[in-house]
């Protein structure tokens, strides 16, 4: 028999937590609601329970090294938790954020980059996830994650 889920409940939780500022945080915590709303949440100071824990940086040279620094430096015992990497333009990253993005690869548990998103630029967040390449990337996010395999140190 299978095992009925509560529609108020999400089937996968994530706290977010923001490598830098400006690092997209509030952008993925919009993408991975979409849909699903209250399974994303910001960092709020203690550590989450049953909930996948999820690094944000920009692909910045800046957000690349605050990414790695946190990464190094990674408090639990567990491995570092996924990377999401928020394009802040519509170029590839600088060769400094690559490289650096590259070295700290093997830190994460996985890193997934999220497209330069014109929509939100121009519309906001929530106008810009009716637009069908902002809703499609957000099910790519959240499918993504979904995947990502929960560390015990996590849960």
């Amino acid at each position: 028999m299978r095992e009925r889920r509560n529609p108020t409940t999400p089937p996968v939780g994530w706290v977010l937590i923001g490598a830098h500022g400006g690092a997209g945080l509030t952008t993925v915590a919009a993408l991975l609601n979409h849909a699903r709303p209250g399974s994303a949440a910001e960092f709020s100071g203690s550590w989450p329970t049953g909930r996948r824990i999820v690094l944000v940086a920009n692909s910045s040279a800046n957000g690349a090294q605050a990414a790695a620094q946190m990464a190094a430096n990674w408090p639990l015992p567990s491995s570092c938790p996924a990377l999401v990497v928020v394009a802040d333009t519509p170029f590839r990253a600088p060769p400094l954020a690559r490289y650096r993005l590259r070295a700290i690869s093997r830190l994460v548990t996985a890193m997934i980059a999220v497209p330069y998103l014109p929509a939100v630029r121009n519309l906001g967040i929530e106008t810009a996830l009716q637009a069908q390449t902002t809703a499609r990337t957000a099910r790519r996010l959240q499918r993504r994650l979904a995947r990502v395999p929960v560390d015990e140190g996590q849960s």
